[in-house]
């Protein structure tokens, strides 16, 4: 099974330790920095492609991933969002559009 983590966040490094545990999992991920908190707590080396995913792209980027199932991690959203008024609930609104446009099976973490 190939998966896409869009995020290297928090809850993607929940994440890619459950799914490390099985070998048939292949997973790529991506961030829209190059040292995401992942890289940061050495969980990832470095991220396989450094790209903002939005409604707009996901499936022309998913096109060249061509993944079986695609995860979401929300948590850069939050912190990006956070700190003005209502920033979590577009955070979460914007999150879900990406997911809602996706051509593919998609799951926010």
């Amino acid at each position: 099974m190939r998966i896409w983590l869009i995020g290297a966040d928090e809850d993607a490094i929940d994440a890619l330790r459950q799914l490390r545990k099985n070998a048939n999992i292949e997973v790529i991920v991506s961030a829209s920095e190059e040292t995401p908190l992942a890289v940061q707590k050495g969980v990832l080396n470095k991220v396989d492609f450094v790209e903002t995913v939005t409604q707009v792209n996901i499936n022309r980027l998913a096109h060249r991933v061509r993944p079986d199932l695609i995860l979401i991690d929300p948590t850069e959203g939050k912190r990006n969002y956070g700190w003005v008024e209502g920033g979590m609930a577009l955070a979460d609104a914007l999150t879900y559009e990406i997911a809602r446009a996706s051509d593919y099976p998609c799951l926010v973490l």
